[in-house]
């Protein structure tokens, strides 16, 4: 049976030769890859690419070079402060970043991370200048709001990568790309192009993307991968999918209790039982992990478990 397109028919044995002698450059004997296999199965060998900071959850989830991660979650659930402060300590373990926040200014995005950093909601006047003399060559922003174009979004991707030598890239968000509403082939070409980025580049990229409103549970469902907006091929595509959700009941408990109203037994027990915050591994291509991790919230808008993390930074010298 013939199979057709409007350009090409594939029954045509001459364009199959040629076809053949173009790709066969890439087609190799198992053999061929012993040495990456013995690498890859090796006990000993350090786990690849940019660890969580929490130190008792560190390699949970890895984010490798030549990797795309979705970061996604219902509006007000933490996922801009929570890929800002995985960034950021992905700088601190000597991997520059570069960020793209289409919804903040750059100013307003650096207090957040400035206040994650110190661990403290009013850091000093000389924390803060330390603090931004550490990001120079460390952090870098696109100083833009509102919504860009995807070819120009893609230009900063290169630029960040090749020029400033970036090697996590944030993109927050998908929403905010110029993808027209709808167009799920838009959205699949451009998590393409992404990927493709990456993988030229030897980077991680994460893309921050919303979910679907729930029909009924409100902000207490908690949203899976099958949640996410857009084309269904944007999670297909991506190495690692992550889901950011805050407990609004237990947040509400703590107000609560903090305006010194009693707890019922019931409510008590929920507040001492939960965490404000679950970091859900999604989707793991090159990982073993996928499951919850639960975090708690700090006034420093620190996402932290048990205890505030305390990095140190260069002092400034006179």
């Amino acid at each position: 049976m013939n199979v057709h397109d409007s350009h090409v028919n594939y029954t045509d044995r001459d364009l199959l030769e040629f076809l053949a002698k173009q790709q066969a450059q890439d087609v190799r004997w198992g053999s061929d890859f012993e040495q990456q296999l013995l690498d890859t199965l090796d006990p000993a060998a350090r786990p690849v690419g940019a660890s969580l900071p929490w130190s008792e959850c560190a390699d949970l989830i890895r984010f490798r070079p030549s990797e795309l991660s979705i970061h996604a979650g219902m509006n007000g659930h933490h996922k801009s402060m929570v890929t800002g402060q995985l960034l950021q300590w992905f700088a601190l373990q000597g991997e520059r970043v570069g960020i793209m926040s289409f919804e903040m200014p750059v100013a307003d995005t650096m207090r957040r991370m400035c206040q994650q950093a110190a661990g403290s909601p009013a850091p000093s006047r000389e924390f803060v200048q330390q603090w931004a003399v550490w990001c120079h060559d460390r952090i870098a922003f696109y100083d833009k709001l509102d919504t860009t174009p995807a070819a120009q979004v893609l230009g900063v991707v290169f630029h960040m990568a090749k020029v400033l030598g970036c090697r996590h890239i944030l993109i927050d968000s998908l929403t905010n790309c110029g993808l027209p509403y709808g167009e799920r082939g838009e959205e699949k070409r451009f998590a393409e192009a992404l990927c493709a980025t990456a993988k030229a580049f030897g980077i991680h990229v994460h893309l921050v993307v919303h979910v679907r409103k729930p029909s009924q549970a409100g902000e207490e469902h908690i949203p899976s991968k099958f949640d996410i907006r857009g084309a269904g091929e944007i999670t297909d595509l991506a190495h690692n999918v992550v889901i950011h959700w805050a407990d609004k009941r237990r947040a509400e408990l703590k107000r609560k209790q903090d305006a010194g109203r009693k707890l019922s037994e019931k409510e008590a027990e929920y507040l001492e039982q939960r965490t404000d915050q679950r970091l859900i591994v999604a989707k793991q291509r090159n990982g073993a992990f996928e499951g919850p991790i639960g975090l708690n919230f700090h006034d420093s808008l620190q996402f932290y478990r048990g205890r505030l993390l305390r990095p140190e930074f260069p002092r400034i010298h006179a």
